[in-house]
């Protein structure tokens, strides 16, 4: 594969062309012209961005760094790694930190470990001898070729008499979110006989039993592995359990409670600052969240003063005396900020810190080593942000830890075989054959251990004869159980076991792997979309799967910013930017509105209309996330069969907009204020990027109340709308952008003043995937688009970086991105804008987006191939978009992508559904989906007729307007729609290329039915 770089370095479309900073020209903020004007994207490349392609294949080296997500919906991270074997099992309920926050480690090329040993071999018994190779790098020639959700692992060995094709997932269907978050995933393993001869073969799995993983050390119980056979099916159970002292061991000694914080005052600790207040808290502090988890009746907790205090309470030295310091802890997740810290000589060699809850939990501090020596405990509170505080109680010195099935790791695992019609076969037989594995496998079908030792169960197929050529698949099913999570699991409300889990797969398989590859075959195979696009725009919602996303057991959906944050919330400015989990998951998208952002027992402030960005805990709105909640709303309704969600909502809807209309003062549509937003700054004066997404949320609106009958507050949207595009126009245009009016003597500090801001036009991006149109006129929008382009994507950011260095690398010399920020025409303030130099896939996505729409699809496909190329195996996990943590939610922002390609506009509680492809309009085909199902569309032009095509492939879909794009020598057309045989009776109108149809009745498509449009010029 060329290298991305090499090809488009100094090329450019439209005689656009790119600029850099000089060193010398940094002190006069001006740029010159890197890059000769008159160069052109060369044919072949441009080509190659919009061939079809087909599915990108990885050997070798190219293998280290796939981690692909392929467990369940917000059921914690599993990887399939490049050579098939499993990694990270981040599915144990600890919350991973493992990025820095600035320099090169936050983009970095890393393998993924696999701390639970797993995997499978295959048997094959020929000519009188027993052949076994374990599915890794074992075998000579590994081939990797998933594709969200959906991975495939091909192995190859020349003198071997079989091959093994490995498919892996979970189950992903659209629209099911149920089915969708199963912790579990699925394996098939298709052996082939590639021999002239017959022979027999069969597969070994294995599992370790790593329940308790984290907590073994400080538990008193032992492991239990049990292996069931079962008629069609044969389970490996993997358990901890409470018992009896085994033989030999220890008695723990009593414990000793070091604080229990029950007291008036806090004795002989030492207090510094105000954060703690004169004693223990009773409970929940004013304006807080109900806090929980705590014994008695008073623990620290520094909410007093609603985090702003600072200050430390440190405990009178004590002795080590015990294996195990436990505590209960909750508040924020702030290390170093927040945190109990274990100190000795001085030194903190223990540290801890909450999960952003309010519950307190058990955590336990292994401190065998410093047994016999003084100690002291500090706690810390630094911080006055959202969750600016530390709740402790319960601080004691132990030989165990507190009840084992209250912690976060405890549960269970199952690896399940589903024989179907070959029985399960002695594993002792096998034993043998699995390599260094081998050793720590057993034959029992039940066994109990120490919970220290590291064990695994293994089940063995019998051997199943082929033929020549002949292929056999074996089933395997993962499972977990993992439901002590701070604010519970969702699939503890439906399971109470892996075991469950596991039936519930195998009984419903057919079900769960046909829908799963149905929606596999309709996005990727039933598409014209090039391969390579519709790969990257669909890996990023892998990130469902990841730790970055939650679902908690009232049914809210909760997510981080990213795998490895400390930003909790499902925060709003940068959650704006996501358009996947809306299209694809419409029940968790909108349960984030209904109980966080729009609820007032979470973000939604009833008094004034005022929206917490990050939620409950939290006490700042954002002027990007404010407007975006509302265009959330908006879009959440779109996406839903009927009006419901709208008319539970709209009041607080409406609140929250009029509260952007008070901070708007004069309401003359422009937001001069302090602004604050997704680059962790304040904007303050008037500018594009949070006040584009201001009108675009009034025209939403506008839209919203006319549909409650509001057209009072619907006519008030418009008149403050039109009068802040006017201005924006008159006060903010420089004749190629838009710019910031802001006085830098007042504020001097992150703003972008008179640069070149790649989300100056994020609400008009917005305006289009909702179907409001043009927030501002076409042709400055156009122009603008054109000029992020042309001064802000570099083919190669080296040059910019080495004189404007970046404080966080998501892009390294001599690959593509999109700069947050340049300022091409001077005006460059002394402090601008934070992140002005760093490329977000995010930021890249909405532009990308959004350039669709204006009809710059080379452009739009040339930033979204330069994530590609960054993202390609050679340097970094294909299926985890970095920014301030792995799995990072912004980069969901690639569906926007998709939507766009397609022109697709939808409202279902109207029935409305349209298109007008930006690709191959001529010959196009795509995946979509709506309120209560999903399919496909395909649009075909060939001379006098234009034809358009939607087939229902799963659930439902209510239709009572469509509308396409016509070309325009198509003046005047007769148009016909049918279903099946049948025609339908429809009222229709041609106006400016756009085609509306009204059918006479409401139309019902069901699975397998289709809808076709004939147009006649």
């Amino acid at each position: 594969m060329r290298k991305f770089w090499m090809i488009v370095i100094g090329f450019v479309v439209c005689s656009s062309f790119m600029t850099f900073h000089s060193a010398a020209e940094e002190s006069k903020s001006q740029t010159k012209c890197l890059i000769p004007a008159d160069k052109k994207l060369s044919q072949e490349w441009v080509r190659d961005l919009f061939e079809r392609g087909t599915t990108e294949t990885y050997r070798g080296k190219e293998l280290d760094t796939i981690g692909m997500p392929i467990g369940g919906i917000a059921t914690g991270q599993l990887y399939l790694r490049g050579d098939g074997t499993l990694g990270v099992w981040q599915i144990f309920n600890r919350h991973v930190f493992i990025l820095t926050t600035h320099g090169h480690n936050c983009y970095r090329t890393y393998k993924p470990d696999s701390p639970v040993d797993s995997g499978f071999a295959v048997i094959v018994e020929k000519d009188g001898k027993t052949l076994a190779k374990l599915l890794n790098r074992n075998f000579s020639t590994v081939e990797f070729a998933g594709e969200y959700p959906v991975g495939i692992v091909r192995y190859r060995e020349d003198g071997f008499p079989v091959k093994v094709e490995l498919e892996v997932f979970s189950p992903f269907i659209p629209l099911n979110a149920k089915d969708s978050a199963l912790p579990a995933t699925i394996f098939h393993i298709t052996v082939e006989n590639t021999s002239g001869k017959s022979l027999r073969a069969g597969i070994l799995a294995w599992l370790e039993n790593a329940v308790c993983i984290h907590s073994a050390p400080a538990i008193h119980g032992v492991r239990r592995s049990r292996i069931v056979d079962e008629r069609g099916r044969a389970l490996v159970i993997h358990t901890v359990e409470k018992t009896p002292l085994l033989e030999g061991a220890t008695k723990p000694r009593p414990k000793v409670v070091l604080a229990d914080f029950e007291g008036k005052d806090y004795a002989d600790w030492k207090v510094t600052g105000d954060a703690f207040g004169k004693g223990p808290a009773k409970g929940t502090l004013p304006e807080q969240q109900r806090v929980t988890g705590f014994l008695g009746k008073g623990l620290v907790n520094t909410f007093l003063g609603m985090d702003r205090p600072y200050g430390t309470l440190t405990s009178s030295p004590f002795n080590i005396s015990r294996k195990l310091i436990n505590f209960l802890i909750g508040g924020g997740i702030l290390p170093g900020r927040t945190c109990i810290n274990l100190l000795i000589d001085g030194k903190v060699v223990r540290t801890a810190a909450g999960k952003n809850n309010e519950k307190l939990e058990w955590h336990f501090w292994n401190v065998q080593e410093f047994e016999g020596k003084q100690a002291k405990i500090e706690i810390v509170d630094r911080a006055s942000d959202g969750f600016g505080h530390i709740n402790i109680d319960q601080i004691e010195l132990s030989d165990t830890v507190g009840p084992i099935d209250k912690l976060p790791d405890y549960g269970s695992m199952v690896l399940a075989l589903a024989e179907r019609d070959t029985p399960l076969r002695e594993t002792h037989r096998v034993l043998g054959l699995a390599g260094d594995t081998a050793g720590k496998l057993y034959a029992d079908k039940d066994i109990a251990f120490p919970v220290t030792e590291r064990r695994n169960a293994a089940l063995c197929s019998q051997g199943v004869e082929l033929a020549p050529g002949a292929k056999r698949t074996f089933i395997f099913v993962l499972a977990w159980f993992f439901p002590n999570y701070p604010n519970g699991r969702d699939y503890a409300n439906r399971f109470n076991s892996a075991a469950e889990v596991a039936h519930y797969v195998l009984d419903n398989y057919e079900r769960l792997v046909g829908d799963t590859r149905k929606w596999h075959e309709t996005y990727y195979e039933d598409s014209t979309l090039p391969r390579w696009l519709l790969f990257r725009l669909h890996s990023t919602m892998c990130n469902l799967a990841t730790g970055t996303c939650q679902w908690w057991k009232n049914g809210r959906f909760w997510g981080w910013e990213g795998v490895g944050s400390a930003c909790p919330g499902t925060c709003g400015h940068l959650w704006n930017y996501e358009h996947g989990l809306a299209r694809l998951l419409p029940e968790l998208e909108q349960s984030v509105r209904e109980m966080q952002d729009f609820n007032p027992q979470a973000g939604f402030v009833a008094d004034t209309g005022m929206i917490r960005f990050r939620g409950e805990g939290w006490r700042a709105w954002a002027g990007d996330s404010q407007a975006g909640y509302i265009l959330k709303a908006y879009r959440e309704h779109q996406i839903s069969p009927n009006n419901n969600f709208l008319e539970r909502n709209w009041p607080n809807i409406r609140k929250a907009l009029e509260f952007l209309i008070k901070e708007d003062g004069n309401a003359d549509g422009l937001l001069e204020g302090r602004q604050h937003n997704t680059y962790d700054i304040n904007f303050y004066g008037a500018n594009t990027m949070v006040g584009s997404l201001y009108l675009a949320a009034l025209r939403a609106c506008e839209e919203m109340a006319k549909e409650m009958g509001d057209e009072e507050f619907a006519e008030r949207c418009r008149e403050i709308f039109e009068s802040g595009s006017g201005l924006t126009i008159e006060r903010l245009w420089n004749g190629e952008y838009f710019i910031q009016q802001v006085d830098l003597k007042k504020h001097p500090k992150h703003q972008y003043a008179k640069g070149c801001l790649s989300d100056q036009l994020f609400g008009q991006g917005w305006a289009h995937q909702l179907g409001l149109g043009y927030i501002y006129p076409s042709k400055q929008v156009k122009k603008t688009l054109h000029s992020v382009w042309k001064y802000n994507w570099a083919p190669d950011v080296g040059p910019q970086n080495a004189v404007h260095k970046p404080w966080r690398c998501f892009a390294r010399p001599g690959e593509a991105g999109l700069f947050t920020c340049t300022w091409p025409k001077g005006g460059r303030p002394k402090e601008p804008v934070q992140y002005k130099n760093e490329v977000w896939t995010g930021i890249e996505y909405q532009v990308a987006g959004h350039m669709v729409y204006e009809g710059m699809v080379t452009e739009a496909l040339a930033i979204c191939r330069g994530i590609h190329e960054r993202y390609h195996p050679a340097r970094h996990n294909p299926f985890n978009e970095v920014e301030a943590g792995d799995h990072y939610a912004r980069a969901m922002a690639s569906w926007g992508v998709y939507t766009a390609l397609a022109g697709y506009e939808y409202h279902g509680p109207k029935g409305h559904l349209g298109f007008a492809p930006r690709l191959t309009p001529d010959n196009f085909r795509a995946a979509f989906t709506a309120a209560e199902g999903w399919g496909t569309f395909a649009q075909k032009r060939d001379g006098q007729i234009q034809s358009e095509r939607i087939e229902l492939r799963w659930g439902r879909l209510s239709l009572r307007s469509l509308a396409f794009a016509i070309p325009e020598d198509f003046r005047s057309v007769k148009v016909f729609v049918i279903v099946g045989a049948r025609p339908i009776k429809i009222d229709y109108m041609l106006k400016n290329g756009r085609l509306d149809i009204t059918l006479k009745k409401k139309l019902i498509l069901t699975e397998n039915q289709a809808l076709t449009v004939i147009i006649h010029r």
